[in-house]
């Protein structure tokens, strides 16, 4: 089955891109891998000295910025194209020349710093000391190193580095003199100030196209010779050359390629007037000349660059050059860390500020998403096997589901960045490993003590009641400030790597930016739980590579409908899948208001699942409007059709029942209509749902099952009754009902 939209609806099959940069390298060895990049490596160094560096960093600067247009392609430039050009300057030092580069020259060198990072990832040689899987986990740990970017959304890094940092001000300025968070604040500001000089920039790029009379084209000729020297040099008062305003046009376009650094450029006057002294120094602080990193080995910038830490760079005239002002959102921890380097009371303060910040964002963001939802932090119980008290970070109780949160605040090493198998193996187990399994032993606690299971408030010692007295569903998330993404969202490079088994409790791994982003989007509480359901239980289902971005792009476009039988058990690879994603969306304040986000139900359908959101005191509200979006919705249309006809006056054909069924890993969603001429008997509706549970019950695994009673004659415009049922076969124990 070539057709992946079988299996997996919105979605297709495609060849890789071709790259034009990598042609004729099919088959290298890493031998022939090292001397291109060593000889590429030594043309782009080559580049940047016999040309203004810094005319090429900003324009290299300026097509990044200006091809961010939300939609991810794998020919886009790169911002590691743009570091390594910055970090070459720096590594250069030196006189800066100051000649132009023609546009020609431009591409080629584009070209030539996308083909010498490739040569970086495939020169490295396998080592034989590792094995298959720790070689290409080694490898996809660098490439992510290398390429992925950004934790967070702009707004997402904003809350997320001032909800820590202003919790250590008294240290910080203790220990520095001055307040990370105003640092940060500052470096954030000087984003804005570069935006605000892009827009000035463009706009008279646009004028200088559209203007009529030649008195304004002129002005905005001037305009770019007066922004940059070298600018002005190459004119050379030639506007008086051109009598035919449209060549006036395409030479004042072309000149204006070399006032590019007019954008990014920053004198300490100009950034005294926005920031006070103190924090001007700070900024300077974060810089780097052009030659000091003569000690550094130019090995090392691909995996661990020094402007990741010191992102702008100080010119010889005193100015500050900001052509990566967007590092502080793609390295905001790196940058901040470094700053408090050495004062370990300042670190001290910083690690606890992480952990608890972690998890009340966590607690803030699930109540705000889930306002139906009692939450709880720090939650305590004593295991009655061996006395021993554990505790788990969130619980959330909706309904009759539970949603255990496992708060990771720590890092990924720096040897883990560069592909280390040792340090991986420990990272991944501390940061992905262990909280599935910590949420595992409050499930397992759960599930077998059911209504005699005792939790408490860790500070408070309060009992919890989670209203244990019908069967519970538990779903188990890890959330961390910082992971691998592709490589850890899903467990099966875990489970390849030794790190985990078939029986290992697993957790799926969200970082904080990317439950922000859920949150974010699915801005429906029913929406959101769905997703939360679906997301736990993904790898039951369906053999994927992707990160969070892919995942919640596919739930807005199929509501993660997958047909395992037309897959065939093939995994699916998400490439420049996360469109959906990738656009400005702000989240309404009322999560109340039911949207089904990525489900398109029929109207009947819908308004059920309306009106049974509305009916509160229906304690099965969340899981029949579950069993509802679980099915598939032209299955669900036909229904609504057949229920139409019967309350037309029309009789089913095929009996007084109809039912759909939709396995999602080890269990069935079952939706059962009753046609009734009347309303059907109380105990002979319920004696009739266990039934059809019962008939359905697979082996080894649970029903979750809503019954639906439509009457011919109903002023109802919608259902008459509804119950639910569900039905779980634990091991070693009859079904919990």
């Amino acid at each position: 089955m070539e057709d992946v939209d079988h299996g997996f609806p919105g979605y297709g099959k495609i060849d890789l891109p071709e790259e034009p940069e990598l042609a004729g390298t099919e088959g290298w060895s890493s031998d022939q891998w090292e001397y291109d990049f060593r000889a590429t490596r030594e043309s782009l160094r080559l580049f940047l000295r016999i040309r203004d560096p810094f005319v090429v960093l900003a324009r290299t600067a300026s097509r990044y910025i200006f091809s961010d247009d939300g939609i991810e392609r794998p020919d886009k430039p790169k911002q590691t194209e743009v570091e390594i050009t910055q970090t070459f300057l720096l590594l250069n030092g030196g006189p800066t020349s100051r000649n132009p580069t023609a546009p020609g020259n431009f591409r080629r060198y584009w070209s030539l710093v996308s083909r010498h990072l490739h040569g970086f990832i495939n020169k490295l040689p396998e080592s034989s000391n590792q094995s298959e899987i720790e070689r290409h986990v080694g490898r996809r740990a660098r490439l992510q190193t290398l390429y992925y970017r950004n934790l967070f959304s702009r707004i997402g890094c904003e809350e997320a580095l001032n909800g820590i940092l202003s919790r250590i001000d008294e240290p910080s300025e203790s220990a520095l003199g001055y307040k990370l968070s105003e640092v940060f604040g500052a470096a954030v500001r000087i984003t804005d100030l570069v935006q605000e000089r892009l827009e000035i920039f463009h706009g008279h790029i646009r004028s200088l196209m559209t203007a009529k009379p030649r008195c304004e084209i002129v002005e905005h000729i001037d305009f770019f010779r007066s922004a940059y020297p070298l600018a002005d040099r190459v004119w050379r008062n030639r506007t008086n050359q051109f009598d035919d305003l449209e060549a006036l046009r395409l030479a004042g376009l072309q000149m204006s390629e070399m006032a590019h650094p007019w954008i990014y450029t920053f004198s300490r006057s100009d950034l005294e007037v926005t920031f006070p002294a103190s924090l001007v120094d700070v900024l300077y602080r974060l810089a780097i000349a052009p030659g000091d990193l003569s000690h550094v080995n130019p090995e090392h910038i691909y995996l661990n660059n020094p402007i990741w830490q010191r992102p702008y760079i100080a010119q010889t005239d005193g100015s500050l050059f900001a052509a990566l002002p967007q590092l502080i959102f793609s390295f905001p921890f790196v940058i901040t860390e470094a700053l408090m380097d050495g004062h370990s009371h300042l670190e001290t303060a910083y690690e606890s500020a992480r952990a608890n910040y972690l998890e009340e964002a966590i607690m803030l963001l699930v109540s705000t998403a889930m306002p139906s939802a009692e939450i709880f932090r720090g939650v305590a119980w004593d295991d009655p096997d061996t006395g021993q008290i554990w505790e788990n970070d969130i619980v959330g109780v909706v309904g009759n589901f539970i949603f255990i949160f496992e708060a990771k605040s720590g890092r990924i090493k720096d040897a883990s960045r560069r592909g280390g198998t040792l340090s991986l193996r420990k990272n991944f187990r501390e940061l992905f490993v262990e909280p599935g399994e910590q949420s595992g032993r409050l499930e397992n606690y759960l599930n077998t003590k059911q209504q005699s299971a005792q939790l408490r408030l860790k500070a408070t010692s309060r009992p919890i009641d989670l209203n244990l007295d019908k069967p519970k569903i538990v779903f188990t998330f890890s959330v961390c400030i910082e992971h691998f993404a592709a490589l850890t969202s899903a467990r099966h490079y875990l489970k390849e790597l030794g790190l985990v088994s078939d029986q290992t409790p697993w957790a799926p791994v969200l970082s904080l930016g990317e439950l922000q982003m859920i949150s974010q989007f699915l801005d429906s509480e029913v929406s959101f739980i769905h997703y939360l359901t679906r997301r736990a239980t993904l790898e039951q289902v369906l053999d994927f590579e992707g990160d969070e971005q892919d995942l919640l792009s596919a739930y807005l476009t199929n509501g993660l409908w997958v047909n395992q039988e037309a897959l065939n058990g093939r995994k699916i690879v998400f490439l420049g899948a996360d469109d959906a994603v990738r656009r400005r969306k702000l989240a309404r304040s009322n999560r109340t208001v039911v949207e089904l986000h990525g489900i398109s139900l029929s109207p009947m359908w819908d308004a059920i699942v309306r009106e049974l959101y509305a009916r509160k005191d229906q304690r099965h509200r969340f899981d029949i409007i579950n069993v509802i979006l679980n099915q598939q919705p032209p299955a669900l249309a036909e229904l609504e059709r057949r229920i139409r006809r019967f309350r037309r006056g029309i009789s089913p054909p095929d009996g007084d029942m109809a039912y759909l069924q939709f396995p999602i890993g080890t269990k069935l969603f079952a939706l059962a209509v009753y046609f009734a001429k009347k309303m059907p008997d109380e105990l002979e509706w319920q004696d009739s749902g266990r039934n059809l549970v019962g008939m359905l019950m697979p082996d080894g695994g649970g029903v979750e099952c809503a019954t639906f009673a439509f009457v011919r004659r109903s002023r109802n415009s919608t259902f008459d009754r509804a119950s639910f049922y569900r039905y779980i076969q634990r091991p070693g124990s009859d079904a919990d009902k």
